[in-house]
C-alpha cells in the first residue's frame, strides 16, 4: 500500500506537470482523488468509461491515463458525464491524466518509447508545438520500406501513408505520436523526407504526396501506448506496486 500522494509527487516531478503548456482540457496531474491509498496501479491510453470499468474490474485504486477524463470540456455532470465521475468516485478509483507532458519525456514519453522501438540513432528534440518541442528525430539505418515494417511490427497496427520509394534509405526521420499530421508543413520546411504519426489526415496525405514527403500513420492510439506503460514500469520500480494495462484499442 502507497500513499497517493507519494505516487502524485513523484508522477507530478518527473513530468514536469506545473511546467509544460497544455490544452486546457488536458487537466493534467491528479484529476480524481481516492481515499489516499494505492495497492494496484491501472494504465490506460484514454479515459473512456470501459477504461474506468476495466480498472475497476482488475481492482485497481489508481487509474494512470494519457488522455484525461474532461477532454469533453467543461458540461454539467449529468447522463454519460454523471456516471463516470460517479464509478470512480464508488470503487475508490483514483484517476492521474498526463497528455503533453508524457508525450515530450525524453526516456518515459511516447515518442521516446517509439524512437527506442524503432531503433533510432542519435535522437535528438523535434516537432515544434507551440514552443514546445513534443517529437523526436533520429537515425532509421535502413530503407523506408524497413522502416514502415518496423512502425507496423512495433505499434503492432496497420500502417498507412504515402511512400515515394520503399527501396531508399530513410536517414534522419521525425516522429510525432498521436494527431500531429499536420506538423508535415513543419517538417517539410526543416528538410525531413520522412515523417512517422498516428492519426491519418485527408488533407496531411494530399500535402505529403505534393511535397514528395513520406508519411506513415500508424494509428493515434497505438503510437500512445507507450508512454502509460513505461509510467507504470517506474511505479512498479518505485513503489512495488503491481500494475496492468488496460488495452482498449480505438483502430484510430
Amino acid at each position: 500500500m502507497t500513499a497517493l500522494n507519494d505516487i502524485v509527487t513523484l508522477l507530478d516531478s518527473t513530468l514536469r506537470i506545473g511546467e509544460i503548456r497544455d490544452a486546457s482540457v488536458a487537466v493534467n496531474g491528479l484529476q480524481v482523488e481516492n481515499n489516499g491509498q494505492v495497492t494496484k496501479v491501472a494504465l490506460a491510453v484514454d479515459g473512456s468509461q470501459k477504461s474506468i470499468d476495466d480498472a475497476i474490474a482488475a481492482g485497481a485504486d489508481l487509474l494512470v491515463l494519457h488522455h484525461g477524463i474532461y477532454w469533453c470540456g467543461l458540461r454539467p455532470m449529468t447522463g454519460w458525464f454523471k456516471k463516470k465521475i460517479e464509478s470512480c468516485l464508488q470503487h475508490n478509483l483514483a484517476i492521474y491524466s498526463a497528455h503533453l507532458p508524457l508525450d515530450l519525456h525524453p526516456e518515459l514519453g511516447n515518442n521516446a518509447g517509439l524512437a527506442k522501438a524503432l531503433g533510432l540513432q542519435d535522437c535528438r528534440p523535434e516537432v515544434d508545438y507551440h514552443g514546445t518541442m513534443i517529437g523526436v528525430s533520429g537515425f532509421f539505418p535502413g530503407t523506408v520500406g524497413e522502416l514502415r515494417a518496423a512502425y507496423a511490427r512495433v505499434c503492432q497496427s496497420e500502417v498507412t501513408g504515402i511512400v515515394h520509394d520503399d527501396t531508399a534509405p530513410a536517414g534522419r526521420i521525425a516522429i510525432c505520436s498521436g494527431g500531429a499530421g499536420e506538423e508535415i508543413y513543419q517538417m517539410q520546411a526543416k528538410g525531413y523526407g520522412t515523417y512517422l504519426t498516428g492519426e491519418e489526415n485527408h488533407w496531411v496525405r494530399n500535402a505529403a504526396e505534393d511535397m514528395g514527403i513520406n508519411i506513415l500513420f500508424a494509428g493515434h492510439y497505438a503510437t500512445e501506448t507507450f508512454g502509460v506503460k513505461a509510467l507504470g514500469e517506474l511505479l512498479a520500480k518505485e513503489f512495488g506496486l503491481p500494475i496492468v494495462f488496460i488495452d482498449n484499442p480505438t483502430g484510430m
